[in-house]
């Protein structure tokens, strides 16, 4: 059976070639971040599937911001979900998250939109949620206003894997730091992909610290929050927030 991509904002739909290149382009060198593990996405991916394996009633799984969806097919495997939605802005990312997903023993849904939007909006809750490397890109008050919306779409729990500060650093800090450890350690980049990544990270990277992540999640109305997982390095963190 096809999966159908539900434009919930129409208009959004990437005709333009060069756009095209350039989204090919940067998912290619996310692509070797994935591939070398370099920001321990498998760790975080076995953990979520842990989690997921354990829960023993039948469940409807929330993928915000899902890209390709391509850990999604290993970490739902012989678990007990019944429904995945992936939501995505990248119509070219959900098309790759419609091949990725395939003929799976469950049902699928993607959503073509943006997710802060979509989910402000969203009157059909789901069991669980999840959501990778994305809500850094909002600011405190708009993680808090988005974990909100997701506390009240979320009838069970909620985890996230985010950039994570350290205690007491800032943000010049963290990108300080970000370029010291990383930048010698990812030598399958070409100069040209670091400095890709290096932009996006030092324009778009709103990370915060263990303590507030956990905060904001209490704040939004979760009754439980806690980190479960810190990478090696120290950058990304995973969280889990319960109802």
């Amino acid at each position: 059976m096809s999966i159908h991509i539900h434009h919930v904002e129409p208009g959004h739909v990437v005709d333009d070639q060069a756009a095209l290149e350039q989204f090919q382009k940067q998912w290619a060198t996310y692509q070797k971040l994935v591939d070398h593990d370099a920001v321990a996405s498998k760790e975080a991916g076995a953990i979520l599937h842990d989690t997921l394996a354990a829960v023993r009633e039948p469940f409807d799984f929330l993928d915000i911001a899902c890209g390709d969806a391509g850990q999604m097919r290993t970490a739902l495997a012989g678990t007990k979900v019944c429904h995945y939605q992936g939501i995505d802005l990248s119509e070219p990312a959900l098309a790759l998250a419609a091949k990725n997903l395939e003929g799976v023993p469950f049902g699928v849904g993607l959503d073509h939109g943006d997710f802060v939007s979509i989910l402000t909006a969203r009157q059909d809750p789901s069991d669980i949620s999840w959501c990778g490397l994305s809500l850094h890109h909002l600011k405190t008050d708009g993680k808090r206003s988005l974990l909100q919306a997701l506390c009240r779409s979320t009838s069970d729990f909620l985890m996230i894997y985010e950039p994570t500060k350290l205690d007491g650093e800032d943000r010049e800090g963290y990108l300080s730091r970000f370029t010291r450890v990383n930048k010698d350690a990812w030598t399958f980049l070409t100069p040209e992909e670091w400095e890709q990544i290096y932009h996006h990270v030092s324009t778009c990277d709103l990370p915060e610290t263990a303590e507030t992540w956990m905060a904001i999640g209490r704040e939004a109305g979760f009754a439980e929050a806690r980190q479960i997982y810190l990478d090696p390095t120290g950058f990304y963190g995973l969280y889990r927030y319960d109802r």
